[in-house]
């Protein structure tokens, strides 16, 4: 009954990582500047495609993530 149970509560966005299979999860609270990107240039700029690439995101939230990583040395375009 309790593996059921921990199974059926989601985990809080801090806890997921941004390497984790729901990563796409911390998206929206990264953009919007509420969880943080990785630190490193390269795994927020991965983070960041990921996060164009596989979450749907409104057509605000999903500029916002554009200008974002326009501000990554080295990161291109989704």
């Amino acid at each position: 009954m309790a593996v059921s149970a921990a199974a059926a509560t989601s985990a809080p966005e801090s806890a997921i990582g941004w390497d984790a299979k729901n990563g796409y999860l911390k998206c929206d609270g990264a953009i919007d500047g509420s969880i943080a990107w990785p630190s490193a240039p390269q795994a927020a700029c991965i983070a960041m495609l990921m996060c164009a690439n596989e979450r749907a995101l409104s057509a605000e939230r999903h500029q916002r993530l554009i200008e974002q990583i326009r501000r990554v040395p080295g990161c291109g375009e989704p």
